[in-house]
């Protein structure tokens, strides 16, 4: 999602306390960034993603402002919450279950 989308999004999930301090709320949060798409053969970024990737675990169901943006990257992908692989492994087949599940040739 662009910056823009995002810290719109992210005003819907988090709260400041009185000291400036963000939390999220029935979530936790990973900002990624804008991802690399392309490295040179020294392993440099030279391809940056013009988006922003967020990875978030909810705690609920997830906000339908979110859906749109969800997005399901091979296991795992650039981020994972720890302890949480097979959960997303999971919810990767449900999506695509030809990934868990492939089909046998004749």
């Amino acid at each position: 999602m662009t910056s823009t989308q995002w810290g719109t999004l992210k005003k819907k999930i988090s709260t400041t306390d009185e000291e400036g301090n963000l939390s999220y709320v029935n979530c936790a949060v990973v900002e990624l960034g804008k991802l690399c798409l392309e490295k040179d053969e020294e392993g440099n970024c030279i391809k940056e993603n013009t988006k922003v990737s967020v990875d978030i675990l909810w705690y609920v169901e997830p906000l339908a402002d979110f859906t749109s943006y969800e997005v399901f990257p091979e296991p795992c992908g650039v981020h994972v919450f720890a302890g949480c692989e097979q959960m997303y492994l999971e919810k990767y087949c449900q999506k695509f279950p030809e990934y868990c599940n492939p089909i046998e040739e004749i």
